[in-house]
């Protein structure tokens, strides 16, 4: 009787032992993971914040019997800023960088770059039929809209 007893008792506190461990790790791994988390989303509303853009001009032009938007888009904030994250949505319709209209997508005089630096102006040349709208939306979210004249 005496081992039985003493033997259900290790084994009875060998268990909690187990259980307290794997408990202790489940919740250290998802108080790391909600950490991280919200690490990540300060780290992204500081670059929303830092980040400005202003549409300079949005004009409509005739060459050769077809209409061109010219946009030229400012980096007014201090991020720098990715040309291929950067939308272009025309009267609410978004305009894909590889599609056939799309003649022109530059930084300064730079088509093959992706950086787009604080103080540094984008520009963009879309065939278009008499647009009414456009809006710039940076890949942190960051938006300018602009009546097309």
């Amino acid at each position: 009787m005496g081992f039985s007893v003493s033997g259900a008792t290790v084994i009875l506190f060998l268990g909690i032992f187990i259980s307290f461990g794997v408990a202790y790790s489940a919740a250290n791994d998802g108080f790391e993971r909600v950490n991280g988390a919200f690490e990540d989303n300060s780290e992204d509303e500081l670059t929303r914040q830092n980040t400005a853009i202003a549409i300079g001009n949005a004009s409509v032009a005739n060459e050769g019997g077809q209409s061109y938007l010219n946009l030229t888009v400012n980096n007014t904030g201090s991020s720098t800023l990715s040309v291929n994250d950067t939308d272009i949505l025309i009267d609410g319709t978004y305009t894909n960088h590889t599609s056939d209209n799309m003649v022109r997508l530059e930084v300064g005089d730079d088509n093959e770059t992706d950086l787009w630096l604080p103080g540094e102006t984008l520009h963009a040349n879309v065939s278009v039929n008499n647009p009414d709208r456009v809006k710039v939306v940076t890949g942190p979210g960051v938006s300018d809209s602009e009546e097309v004249n």
